[in-house]
């Protein structure tokens, strides 16, 4: 029977508080905080952890960016604690979000915190009309806000150019600036950030 209860939350059949819930009177429960995520979230190898993100309160728990949107330092963030693999941590207005968090009891605040200094990969699709030193105003205009690319392809077809860039920011704002400098370009037609499939 032990065995198959610890299967069972091992496997997510059970959700820790409905075990709590039948082993520990109710009047305990509310008065501990069993709203906080167990230490059983601590960083483990293997696996990891983005230390620009903490969970509210929290120093010591297993965080990283969640793919599907890949949140940068200044946008509002939110976090859900995954089942084995630490607090995932979204965007707010990543659509995965709305999907994820009908557990409220999975939902957790986290916080960035510390100094800037870590680098995101953000990857931008430009169409721009297909002319001569389109690309250099480009890698142009990307260096003079102090950005670094971190890939870029380009095609064109239909006197259009197509420039898939990735570029490393340091949060928000400073992708808005490299977004609002490419824009000033003449013959950009459109600059679009691209989240992670």
């Amino acid at each position: 029977m032990a065995d198959d209860l610890y299967a069972g939350i091992g496997y997510g059949t059970f959700a820790a508080r409905q075990v709590l819930a039948k082993l520990v009177p109710t009047a305990k429960l509310e008065s501990a905080q069993a709203s906080r995520p167990s230490s059983s979230f601590k960083r483990a190898s293997g696996v990891p952890s983005d230390l620009a993100i903490q969970v509210h309160g929290h120093d010591d728990l297993m965080v990283y960016r969640a793919r599907c949107c890949n949140p940068v330092r200044g946008e509002e963030i939110i976090g859900y604690i995954t089942r084995g693999k630490g607090i995932a941590v979204h965007a707010r207005h990543c659509s995965n979000v709305q999907n994820l968090f009908y557990d409220a009891d999975r939902r957790i605040e986290v916080e960035w915190v510390g100094p800037k200094g870590a680098f995101y990969p953000v990857k931008l699709v430009l169409i721009t009309e297909d002319r001569q030193a389109m690309l250099a105003d480009v890698t142009s205009a990307i260096a003079g806000v102090h950005a670094n690319i971190q890939n870029l392809e380009t095609r064109t077809g239909d006197n259009r150019a197509y420039i898939d860039v990735t570029v490393e920011i340091v949060d928000l704002e400073h992708l808005e600036k490299i977004i609002s400098s490419l824009r000033k370009i003449e013959g950009i037609y459109q600059v679009d950030r691209v989240m992670p499939s």
